[in-house]
């Protein structure tokens, strides 16, 4: 395993309640836009994961962000003031994660996948939770593959469930199909929304939440104007 902590006591002893895990999956845009907290808060109240892609940790609003008592955050591009990734809050301490970039091959801009594992109330199994933001400006579909090859390599010894999201730029055929391989090696199954109101481009949804072991009760993809994508929920059960 690639993980960087060995088990706590409290979080073993604890876990998430594996009857309802209630999960946001957002990506921020960097919280360019003035009136995100209040989408913010609205989204993520009672989550027990919140999954955010371009996360900005900025001196100015970093203190806005906590809605859950555990940080995993990997970083993607830095400036001088500010460093933008993918992060995880959680109700419950992760046992292990661990991060990894990949760096677009035409703007060399960083892009950050987190992998965090809980433990389950009740139950010997454990969750992996992967957080991901995918590498979007790229003229084949080489650096792409990458990512996910190493996201696979992480996760194909696992045998508990999994819950994988995020930005995921399938804006072509060979991004959708690089996905769909992954799902079907790992047994991965698409979260459906009824009311679809995923970000598209060339008509294709970018974000997307896959599950394993998992089955949602209740999904939603809303409409916001606070981010340059809306934002998915879902509440899943063993």
């Amino acid at each position: 395993m690639l993980f960087d902590a060995a088990p706590a006591a409290s979080a073993t002893r604890l876990g998430l309640n594996g009857d309802e895990i209630r999960v946001v999956s957002w990506n921020m845009q960097k919280k360019s836009i003035p009136n995100w907290r209040a989408d913010y808060s609205r989204l993520t109240d009672g989550r027990d994961l919140i999954l955010i892609q371009e996360a900005s940790l900025r001196v100015d609003t970093v203190g806005d962000l906590p809605a859950a008592p555990h940080w995993s955050f990997a970083p993607g591009y830095r400036t001088d003031d500010s460093i933008s990734g993918v992060l995880t809050l959680s109700s419950s301490q992760p046992l292990a994660r661990c991060s990894f970039v990949n760096i677009e091959p035409l703007l060399r801009t960083p892009k950050a996948t987190s992998i965090t594992q809980f433990a389950l109330q009740d139950h010997d199994q454990t969750l992996l939770v992967v957080n991901v933001h995918a590498v979007n400006f790229s003229l084949g579909l080489g650096s792409y593959k990458r990512q996910f090859a190493q996201i696979v390599d992480v996760l194909e010894g696992h045998q508990g469930p999994i819950i994988l999201s995020g930005d995921l730029n399938t804006w072509r055929a060979g991004r959708t199909q690089t996905i769909a391989a992954m799902a079907e090696e790992l047994k991965l199954v698409a979260i459906e929304f009824s009311d679809d109101n995923r970000t598209r481009f060339f008509g294709s949804p970018l974000d997307h939440i896959y599950v394993r072991g998992l089955f949602p009760t209740s999904s939603d993809s809303s409409v916001v104007t606070s981010s340059d994508h809306n934002p998915l929920t879902v509440t899943l059960s063993l």
